[in-house]
């Protein structure tokens, strides 16, 4: 079962995000990735119905315990970044 994850890259981080999404492909980890451009800018407010999206997503994900610490992300970005 695959899952679908959204994530918020700070745009002078996105140069080392995709090094790290291509690797984590390159690795099997990640079946596809690709961006569907920004759910909202500053300034700009996002759609009730973007927003009930991500939230009704984030509240099942939790719901089913598919949650990780900082920390542990922190461990497995490392561990992923040592292995290149």
């Amino acid at each position: 079962m695959s899952k679908t994850y959204y994530i918020n890259v700070k745009s002078s981080n996105l140069k080392d995000f995709h090094q790290i999404i291509k690797s984590l492909k390159n690795l099997g980890i990640i079946d596809s990735f690709g961006s569907v451009g920004e759910l909202a800018r500053e300034g700009t407010p996002i759609s009730i119905e973007d927003l009930i999206s991500v939230l009704e997503y984030s509240r099942q994900e939790v719901k089913e315990g598919n949650t990780l610490t900082s920390e542990e992300v922190k461990k497995q970005v490392e561990s992923w970044t040592k292995k290149q």
